[in-house]
């Protein structure tokens, strides 16, 4: 890897941000800024910050907190539902081929059902950064990051979270997890197609 792409990872690590919802003033500033700290720290919330959260939106907030608890399982369920379909991609060769690619997926995949959560406490569901998801798919072309694998996983991980949300007495609740999901992944799919096509046209332009 050149010095310039290794810088280029760097700067667009440092601005890829999935969460969008500490800068929605609809949402009072107590909580926004609670967001902002554990999104900041790439955390779950805690107990507390759940029920704060859940107060003002009136979400129930024992079934999230109890969906909490499972989030390591959601995501271990998603990762063999997608490497038993897919296995090639952590065999020599593969997209997620060494281990470390493969652990930055799985690590990703908790950090996107991190945010839904976010987002179901504070009953929303279009949850992301806009520039932040940009930046994001910039570093997944870069990184060559196998998006449609990683979509796979997401949609297997909704499928899995909002029958467990449901099991736990989440009701229509889970459904807008679910939603939460789904625009993630709608986000991750538009900007990678908004990325192609700008590289597309940089080819065309060098050509000319």
């Amino acid at each position: 890897m050149s010095s310039t792409s290794a810088e280029q990872i760097k700067e667009l690590a440092q601005q890829s941000k999935v969460c969008g919802l500490s800068g929605d003033r609809s949402i009072p500033g107590q909580l926004r800024d609670l967001i902002d700290e554990a999104d900041q720290h790439k955390r779950l919330l805690s107990d507390e910050e759940i029920q704060l959260c859940c107060g003002w939106s009136g979400v129930e907030a024992a079934p999230l907190i109890a969906l909490q608890g499972q989030v390591s399982h959601l995501v271990d369920q998603s990762r063999a539902d997608l490497l038993s379909e897919q296995p090639e991609l952590v065999q020599p060769g593969g997209k997620l081929f060494p281990q470390l690619r493969a652990e930055a997926c799985w690590r990703d995949c908790f950090h996107f059902l991190r945010v839904s959560i976010y987002g179901s406490a504070l009953r929303r569901t279009d949850v992301t950064d806009s520039d932040g998801m940009r930046c994001l798919a910039e570093l997944y072309a870069l990184l060559d990051v196998p998006v449609p694998a990683l979509l796979l996983a997401l949609d297997r991980l909704r499928v899995h979270s909002v029958a467990s949300y449901s099991r736990l007495g989440a009701g229509a609740e889970a459904k807008a997890l679910g939603d939460a999901l789904t625009h993630l992944c709608n986000m991750i799919r538009k900007e990678m197609k908004r990325h192609d096509g700008t590289q597309q046209k940089d080819s065309a332009a060098d050509i000319k």
